[in-house]
This record gives C-alpha cells, structure tokens and sequence, in this order.
C-alpha cells in the first residue's frame, strides 16, 4: 500500500508541481496586483470637470418628444464639451447639454476620452490575444487596438462591432499581470476564451492537487511516526520537502480547494435553504444604480444647485433609492456624493431607520419578526475586507428566520449586503480559505500580510522542492531502465 500511494504522489506531484508554484508565486503578486480591465474609474481620471453654465432640466424634456422615456440619465463632460447621456452605459444616447442635439461619438472621440497622448499605431487583430482572452469577445472580431505614444505605453482596444471599449491597458499593468493574475487564474488565452475547457481544467487541477497533498501527508505522517525524525531522509531535498510538507501542507490543501470552489457551486448538500428559496451563493449587495425610466418630476432640487456645492464634480447622475430620488455627485474614483432632489436645499442623502424599517416590512411583512439597530463596531459577518470596502456605521438587521438572515445597510454608501448561513458556507468554502477573510486578521491589514506573505512563500518553497523531486524522479526512471538492459540481473 506504501508503494502505491508513493507512486501516486509522484506522479501527481510531476502533473501538477509546476502548476502548484505558479499558483503560489504568482498569489504573493496578486496581493496587490490584479488582470488590468477598462474601468469607468480610468476614463474618470482624464474627465474635465462639469462647466457652470449648464440648462435647466426643464430643458431638456422641452427638447424631447412627448412620448420620450428617460431610461438613465446623466450629465458629464464629453471632451470639452458637456452632454446629457441617457440609457445605459452600453447603449447611451448622447445628446449635447448646450443645444441638445446628438453629440456623433466617432472612434478619434471617444479613445480621446480614455487617453489624450497621440496615437502611434493601430493594429487590426482578427483573433483574441492576452489581454482580451474571453471568449465573449469572439462577437467584436475585428478589434482594433491602438498604441498610445506615452509614457505609460498604454493600449486600448475597440470593438468593431459595437464600438465598446473592451481593455485599457499600461505597460506597467501589463508587466504585473504576467507574474500575478495570467498564471494565478490560468488566463492564458487558448484555453481562457474556451470558458467551459478553462473552468474544468482549472476545477479538475486543483481537485486533483488536494489528492496529492492529502496523500504527501499521509506518507509524511508514516514516516514521522516510524522514524521518530525531524530529518529522516539522508538527501536534503526529501527533507526539506517532508518538513515543508508538514509547516504548510495544511495551507496547500486549504488553497488548492477554496481555488477549486471559487469556480465551482456550492454542493447542494451543504445548503441549509430549500430550491425554491435559494439565493445567489454570494452575500446580496446592493448600491445605488443609477438607470431605469426616471421621472423628472420628482425632484424638487435643481441638479445645477447640487452642483454648485462641488465645483470638481465630474459627472451628476439621476438616482432613485427604493422611490426616493437623489442625485450621485462623482468628483474621482471611488468618491462619489449623494444629494437628496427631493429636498429644496443641498444636503446628503443617507438612508435612515425609517427607510430600513418599510424594505423590512416589504420583504417579511408581518410573518418574521426582526429587530433593527444601528452599530459602530464590526461583527462576525460584517467586518472589514482585503478587497470591499467597509465602513461604519449601519443599521444590522437581525431576522428571527431559521437561515440566522442579516442585513447590513450602510446610510453613508446607501449600500446594503445580506447573509445567511448557506452564504456564510460559501465564504468559508473561499473566501475565508483563500483570501483569509477573518475578521481578527482583516481589522489589522499588517499581520493579514504578514501571515499571507508568509503562507503564500511557504507554498511557493514547498512547490519547489516538489519540482526539484519531480524532475529527478523522472530522470531517474530512463537510466534505471537503460541500466537494467544495459546490465541485466544474472538470475544463476
């Protein structure tokens, strides 16, 4: 039986060795740096800020046809110009806020709103590459990707089909995703724009690589307890690998399974929740998402006095929280503002108890009794993340319901999130193994990277002793043959 499962982690170990130190090496990079993408908050970045000399919204619907439905609507700068976008960001109209006319985005206009160096080259690629490897963007081919003479070295490619912008990158970015997320996710793009290949391949290696670890401690464990040794084995290679095993074979098992259920659904018999009531595997959030028919009518705020209180503000959307309308102010990244329209004068819109309490009563009505408070201090759902933001206060929700259901809702952000136990299943089953989402280690961002640093170099050592045992393994295999041919055992 010892013979057997040696052989198997062997050859486990020789399929999946390589895979195994990619994935470890490339996570110490993916702390920081992620796959680039074509963010709003990039094209934000070179936005000018909004002219004062703006229209009244009165306006606008003047201009419209009678039987016009404002689906989104929006205020910005497009170049130098300001424009009223309405519809969704994919399919907007876009309609100049000086005379109301349609503003023609042409292709020269719209990379000029994503970076304003000239352009050096234009490449027509008539398949995927590395940086847009989904398949999803079989339907844009042509793609044009055009080189920008600038520092950065950044690229942006253009569908043909629908004009959208489907990457913006920099030199930089580029350089980090090549030791971080291409080798981490395996997005290497034959095998990523093929999405179902991908997800089983990736599924299937890391099942396999829990196999192998589990079966390494296993041997370990035989030969720590035959021996009696901290170093058993005469070549230091064997023993670094055994107590590396045992420092961080845990971590190895723990990291190879949440990889695989980060793509994987939650098995069904770890769901506490019937069919008919099974909700998305990860917490419910929501914000406000600005879109949807806007009825104009509604707010009392002139939306030119909401943005005379910010003269930086790049962009001014219509919003409506649950039929309270409201506008979001973005002035940069991540910094957006909201104003409540229904108010005559300029001041923030924050949810309160009273708004909490009518979402409750809609949800539960009177069937499930719940209390509402609001909380200054973290808890075991709601707490700090490497990748979220979170702040305080919220109102927490705690729902007498046999899922344990909570509801966070944030006045500041407006955003609110939902657990229960199948989504606290979930984020054991990932988050918290693979990204340590504990909130002990999460309220101290310092000894969360130390010890992810820490775990994240073990696995890559343990992965390399395993390539250095894999490959002598193999070497050895040849020249044990070529030697018993070479000289056969004499049976007399």
């Amino acid at each position: 039986m010892y013979k057997i499962l040696s052989f198997l982690h062997k050859l486990t170990g020789c399929l999946l060795c390589v895979l195994f130190f990619m994935w470890f090496a490339s996570g110490i990079v993916m702390i920081y740096h992620g796959f680039p993408r074509a963010s709003a908050d990039k094209q934000l970045e070179l936005q000018k800020p909004l002219t004062s000399e703006l229209p009244a919204v009165a306006e606008l619907q003047a201009a419209l046809p009678d039987t016009a439905v404002i689906q989104g609507l929006s205020v910005q700068m497009y170049l130098d110009e300001p424009v009223f976008k309405m519809g969704s960001d994919r399919n907007a109209e876009i309609l100049s806020a000086r005379d109301f006319t349609p503003v023609e985005e042409t292709r020269e206009s719209l990379i000029r709103t994503w970076c304003d160096a000239p352009v050096a080259r234009i490449d027509t690629l008539s398949q995927l590459d590395q940086w847009i490897p989904f398949g999803r963007n079989r339907e844009e081919l042509p793609i044009y990707r055009y080189h920008f003479a600038d520092p950065e070295r950044h690229q942006l490619y253009l569908g043909s089909k629908t004009g959208r912008v489907l990457q913006f990158t920099s030199h930089k970015e580029r350089v980090w995703a090549w030791f971080g997320a291409i080798p981490h996710w395996v997005y290497f793009t034959k095998l990523r724009q093929e999405q179902q290949l991908w997800l089983n391949s990736v599924k299937w290696a890391a099942g396999i690589g829990c196999i192998m670890i589990i079966l390494g401690f296993v041997l370990a464990i035989r030969v720590a307890v035959k021996t009696k040794k901290v170093q058993p084995y005469k070549k230091k290679w064997y023993n670094w690998h055994y107590i590396l095993g045992f420092v961080f074979g845990i971590f190895a098992i723990t990291f190879a399974f949440s990889g695989m259920m980060s793509l994987a659904d939650m098995p069904e018999f770890l769901k506490k929740a019937p069919k008919t009531e099974q909700r998305p595997d990860f917490p419910r959030r929501g914000g406000p998402r600005p879109g949807g028919a806007v009825q104009l009518d509604r707010y009392t705020l002139d939306y030119r006095d909401a943005l005379a209180a910010y003269p930086e503000a790049k962009s001014l959307a219509w919003s409506d929280h649950k039929g309270h309308p409201y506008y979001t102010i973005t002035l940069a990244p991540k910094e957006p503002r909201f104003i409540d329209a229904a108010s005559e004068t300029v001041k923030p819109f924050v949810l309160t108890e009273e708004m909490v309490r009518r979402d409750m009563e809609r949800l539960y009505r009177d069937s499930i009794p719940y209390t509402i408070e609001l909380i200054n201090a973290f808890d075991r759902d709601y707490h700090q993340r490497k990748v979220t933001e979170t702040s305080l206060p919220v109102y927490r929700v705690i729902v007498d319901d046999y899922m344990h259901t909570r509801w966070y809702y944030n006045p500041a952000t407006l955003e609110s999130r939902r657990f229960d136990d199948d989504t606290r299943t979930r984020n054991w089953l990932y988050h918290k193994l693979h990204t340590l989402d504990f909130k002990f280690l999460t309220d101290r961002p310092w000894l969360w990277n130390i010890v992810m640093y820490l775990l994240m170099i073990g696995g890559t050592a343990l992965s390399v002793t395993g390539v250095v045992l894999s490959v002598r393994w193999l070497v050895r295999g040849p020249r044990r043959l070529i030697r018993k041919r070479t000289h056969p055992v004499n049976p007399n």
